[in-house]
């Protein structure tokens, strides 16, 4: 693709140097038209093939395009007549080759780190394929931890938890008061709704253990830790109760845990959670 750019480079700067030539203008056109039309014709190729692993190559190639099509576009639109200049929509036929070209990458990576002897470097090349194709993908972060566990053994001795937010909410009681009657006998009856939220903001870097200042992958985390706890409690005669009411008697209040034991449980809980990523 940079080669293919390199004369609409030029041609910005011919414009700048008002140095705007036939010559140049009917080179940048061609170049410009040929490059489109080689990209193209691979795509068809590519298509016809049928092979899923044409995809990635498929959509880089409509990104080729379109950065072609988005640089001309600033041109004056003299300069884009004598182009013979059109603009393109791509977006669709771009989205469908990123989606084909991402759910390739992620069965390949997949494919090759669940192998009894897996090719790392290949499930890597892959994964850092993938990243370029989308750098948003979810599975992105989920793949390099695999890659680091097959590479590495137990990261648990790579794992470095760097805690930049520490968030604790209030206990709260969310109390609903009412009156039941039996027999004559009144009791005003609250059932209590216990909860409490912990949560934790950071980065988990795992860290080579070969080079501790090199960081082989760091990824931002955001884990919550909730308690919560339901009872009943009465004022006036139990025989003024309901059935359902006495059963829910029997659920005894818990005190509300502290800020640090609630925290703890968030920290657990990533661990937790990293490991299940690497099953």
């Amino acid at each position: 693709m940079r080669h293919y750019l390199f004369p609409i480079a030029l041609l910005a700067c011919v414009l700048a140097t008002s140095c705007n030539t036939n010559k140049r203008l009917y080179e940048t056109g061609m170049a410009y038209h040929q490059a489109n039309q080689i990209d193209h014709e691979r795509i068809m190729e590519l298509k016809n093939s049928g092979s899923p692993d044409a995809w990635p190559e498929i959509f880089e190639r409509y990104c080729s395009i379109k950065g072609r099509s988005d640089e001309m576009a600033h041109f004056p639109a003299e300069v884009r007549r004598s182009l013979h200049y059109t603009p393109l929509d791509l977006d669709k036929e771009i989205t469908t080759a990123q989606n084909k070209a991402e759910a390739y990458l992620m069965a390949k990576a997949h494919q090759e780190l669940s192998q009894t002897n897996p090719d790392l470097d290949e499930a890597d090349r892959l994964i850092k394929h993938l990243e370029r194709v989308n750098c948003n993908n979810t599975q992105i972060d989920d793949l390099k931890l695999k890659s680091l566990a097959r590479r590495y053994g137990d990261i648990s001795r790579l794992m470095h938890i760097e805690v930049f937010e520490r968030q604790v909410g209030p206990n709260r009681d969310d109390a609903v008061s009412f009156k039941e009657t039996q027999g004559g006998a009144t009791a005003t009856v609250t059932d209590h709704q216990l909860s409490k939220t912990a949560t934790i903001k950071g980065r988990v870097n795992f860290i080579d253990p070969k080079h501790r200042k090199r960081i082989l992958l760091s990824i931002p985390y955001e884990v919550s830790s909730k308690f919560e706890q339901s009872f009943t409690t009465v004022e006036g005669p139990q025989s003024a109760c309901s059935a359902q009411t006495l059963e829910r008697l029997k659920q005894k209040p818990v005190p509300f845990p502290t800020d640090e034991s609630l925290l703890n449980d968030a920290r657990n809980q990533l661990v937790d959670l990293i490991y299940q990523k690497i099953q």
